[in-house]
């Protein structure tokens, strides 16, 4: 997933227009060159609009606080105990939710948290531990992320939204990197959505190389699920 529009292309019938016939309609095992470039110039306006609507700092603080109590009722639900689980957060940019705190209290608990990081362009992410107060330097994208090449592997993976859909599918950065990591890692990790409930869309018309998600979580709880 690029999310880099393709200049001078001819684009077919635009997908969102296609979701007022059909909302579903969307078969991503069919997919069409024209097709796919018409996703991606859509992605890439509704990328910017989620952003530009994220919720203001002061907004943010409630949001976040409720997130956490969503998140540690899946966690007791799914997981039972965190006790030596490696759970992989992620460092807020952008306006999004700051689990920070949350975070350190799974450390307190026995987990080990890890933070995703970009070790070479356009290949899976590697997964770093990470404690309160931990060293820390600039990454890819200038993100902080701990200063050492330990790597471990979660078990369960946090990723930011952009957007969502109530198919369980995640509209990201467009980088690709979230999907390229979840389709590397074996095991594979479970993988949890966190974001704004306002994010949501009737679908990201999802690619094959998308990779649905085993939970959304937003301020209004849980949205969407697995059986699993």
């Amino acid at each position: 997933m690029t999310g880099r529009d393709d200049q001078g292309a001819s684009y077919a019938s635009p997908p969102c227009m296609a979701a007022e016939i059909a909302p579903d309609y969307f078969d991503p095992l069919a997919v069409d060159p024209a097709q796919a470039r018409d996703v991606a110039r859509w992605r890439t306006a509704q990328r910017r609009d989620r952003l530009a609507a994220r919720p203001s700092a002061d907004s943010r603080r409630q949001i976040e606080a409720t997130l956490a109590t969503h998140l540690d009722a899946l966690m007791a639900s799914r997981f039972g105990d965190i006790s030596g689980r490696v759970i992989s957060g992620y460092w807020p940019i952008r306006s999004e939710p700051d689990l920070r705190p949350w975070m350190a209290r799974l450390v307190a608990a026995g987990a080990i948290v890890a933070l995703p990081v970009v070790a070479q362009r356009e290949a899976p992410l590697v997964f770093r531990p990470w404690t309160p107060g931990c060293p820390m330097r600039r990454g890819h994208w200038n993100i902080l992320e701990p200063d050492t090449d330990r790597t471990v592997t979660p078990a369960i993976c946090l990723a930011p939204l952009v957007g969502w859909d109530g198919q369980g599918y995640r509209l990201g950065y467009g980088g690709g990197y979230f999907d390229r990591s979840l389709a590397a890692l074996r095991p594979a990790p479970r993988a949890i959505g966190v974001g704004y409930q306002d994010a949501q869309m009737p679908t990201i018309y999802p690619q094959p190389h998308d990779v649905r998600l085993d939970a959304i979580v937003t301020e209004d709880g849980l949205q969407w699920q697995t059986a699993g």
